[in-house]
């Protein structure tokens, strides 16, 4: 019973009326603004914030978009073209031109980056990149080989301008920009 004794002389609250909002701290306590402008000034800052937050955002979102697009449409830019040079084929006049890519497959079949309607042209015949700022030809084990200059390509082989590539009964000259 003793303990119910000290509980009850113990004080539950101040002479002074802290109410909800005041702590006691001041923080309240500007004198010409009440408590609710307060929260509303702070809402808005926090509004603020966020939007600017989201902002910066979305704008380094667009910078690294605009980055990508630049890349890509570099990549995807002609270094320079293969030129028909000889054909006996009617749809490969002298003249016709394809355009040269960091990866240019030949062959027979449509997906290749200069597909040539030769009988004598597998469907994946040879294949010319660019590596380390070389140009490289490459047979794929084609049937009837590749040649490069009249002689035949068995390991991948460096290009210079003005080769002439010889692939089925077609010859073509690299022009590199």
């Amino acid at each position: 019973m003793d303990m119910n004794k000290e509980k009850s002389q113990i004080p539950i609250s101040n002479s002074k009326n802290l109410g909800v909002w005041d702590l006691g701290l001041g923080i309240w306590d500007l004198g010409f603004m009440s408590p609710a402008i307060a929260l509303f000034i702070l809402r808005l800052l926090l509004v603020l914030l966020l939007y600017g937050f989201l902002a910066a955002l979305f704008w380094m979102l667009w910078q690294d978009v605009r980055a990508a697009a630049h890349v890509t449409a570099a990549r995807a830019r002609p270094l320079g073209r293969l030129v028909v040079v000889e054909s006996s084929l009617a749809p490969l006049a002298p003249g016709l031109a394809f355009p040269l890519m960091p990866v240019t497959s030949l062959g027979r079949a449509p997906t290749n980056t200069a597909p040539l309607p030769d009988e004598a042209i597998s469907l994946e015949h040879a294949l010319l990149h660019l590596r380390d700022g070389q140009w490289w030809l490459e047979d794929l084990q084609s049937r009837n080989g590749t040649r490069l200059n009249g002689e035949p390509v068995t390991q991948p082989a460096p290009v210079m301008p003005g080769d002439v590539i010889g692939v089925g009964r077609v010859k073509l000259k690299i022009e590199i920009e």
